[in-house]
């Protein structure tokens, strides 16, 4: 493919007042999780659901993420990153306002469901459009930022919704946040740049191939592993230190606040040190799974003091926050520049699966075998993150796949 063919794709069209409107979209998006968190008590005392029913209501937009991003990314490369986009910020606001206005148990979960559709398609539709705008250093750092969206959802709500905790007042948590997107889903509409149509006419999905590229899979995965330790380390910590020193529920949920906040900030971390140089982004990647392995591994380690404790959580968060952050690598392992979309679906779907399963095995080590079963999963997973990473890494090497003449990153510099 031309130099021509990829200007039509990527550059460096994207402002950083746009980066951070689409970043701020898909905080949002990823937000329909969430934002069920804080008020979950007051909707389990009005319908009465059982404790797994409970838990769904919480992770059914990230199932149908995991289901089906790599649909939307397909769609992406078919249609276009904004139309996707849009269409996702308009589903997330049916869906919101009907979780604030149903009636029944079996409506609010229909709901739900509704929401994750449009939750996917602002995901993969987002960070396509991040890779299409920009390139070079400027992409590095955008796809940085981006990869944070998860932990920045999560803080989010926590500090603004979990006000109306208690209050029976929860319906206009799903209202505030379908007033929000709609703000920011006009601003994009108004604001964001369309795929140019040069690159509308060669657009062929690229599906075939993208499911037949090994570094994909290797990718996906590896991030899957990151997330499978860090779901689960952040849905039992607050039992961790309440069991073990007495903390109180409200400072341990602040402390999980805070790990969030660590966490994306290693996400950013990421672009600043693949454009300056500071080693190789294999190097960056080996190094901060290392880290992350040995700090989740002392979250758990039993005869600790609570500023141990304290102290590895953070470091696990900043840490697993670099791997993240890694997602800047994710336009050089597409197999053309007209696959992004599709390539983004697919690792973003498989990272989800490692959500979706994080948290639950993670209270059954807890439970069925205590720190050293929680360790070994810890160790597995994160060996797992390691080996598979390494390859994907590698395949970017001089990679200048939807970068105009510039490789976007020198992963074994």
């Amino acid at each position: 493919m031309s130099n021509d063919e990829n200007a039509g794709i990527a550059g460096n069209t994207g402002t950083w007042p746009q980066i951070i409107l689409i970043y701020a979209l898909c905080v949002l998006g990823a937000a329909t999780i969430s934002q069920a968190v804080p008020v979950i008590g007051d909707i389990a005392r009005l319908f009465h659901p059982t404790r797994q029913v409970a838990g769904y209501i919480i992770s059914i937009p990230s199932a149908l993420v995991a289901l089906g991003a790599l649909l939307a990314g397909f769609a992406v490369d078919r249609i276009g990153d904004k139309p996707i986009l849009l269409f996702g910020s308009l589903t997330v606001i049916v869906g919101d306002l009907g979780v604030a206005f149903s009636n029944t148990l079996g409506e609010l979960l229909l709901m739900r469901a509704i929401e994750g559709l449009g939750y996917v398609a602002i995901a993969v539709g987002t960070v396509t459009m991040v890779a299409r705008t920009t390139s070079g250093p400027r992409r590095n750092s955008a796809l940085a930022l981006w990869s944070s969206f998860v932990p920045m959802s999560f803080a989010i709500p926590l500090l603004l919704a979990r006000q109306m905790a208690g209050t029976g007042q929860w319906r206009w948590a799903f209202l505030g946040h379908a007033i929000a997107i709609a703000v920011l889903a006009a601003l994009a509409a108004a604001t964001l740049p369309a795929a140019p149509k040069a690159a509308s006419a060669i657009r062929t999905g690229g599906l075939n191939r993208v499911l037949r590229t090994p570094a994909i899979y290797f990718m996906g995965l590896a991030f899957a592993a990151a997330a499978f330790v860090q779901t689960g380390v952040v849905s039992t910590l607050p039992e961790q230190f309440g069991a073990r020193y007495g903390i109180p529920v409200g400072l341990a949920a602040g402390i999980g606040t805070l790990g969030m906040v660590i966490n994306m900030l290693g996400s950013l971390s990421t672009g600043p040190m693949l454009n300056r140089g500071i080693g190789t982004a294999l190097s960056i990647g080996v190094t901060a799974v290392i880290i992350a392995a040995i700090a989740a591994c002392g979250v758990f380690l039993p005869l600790q003091s609570f500023a141990l404790t304290l102290a590895a959580s953070l470091v696990f968060f900043l840490s697993a926050g670099v791997v993240v952050g890694l997602w800047a690598l994710m336009p050089t392992i597409a197999p053309s520049p007209q696959s992004i979309g599709a390539t983004s679906g697919l690792v973003t779907q498989l990272t989800l699966w490692g959500v979706l399963f994080g948290p639950p095995a993670a209270f059954g080590a807890l439970g069925g075998g205590g720190w050293s079963h929680m360790v070994t999963n810890i160790l597995v997973a994160m060996g797992a993150c390691l080996v598979l990473l390494v390859p994907a890494v590698r395949r970017g090497a001089g990679s200048t796949i939807g970068t105009s003449a510039q490789p976007a990153v020198h992963p074994t510099r």
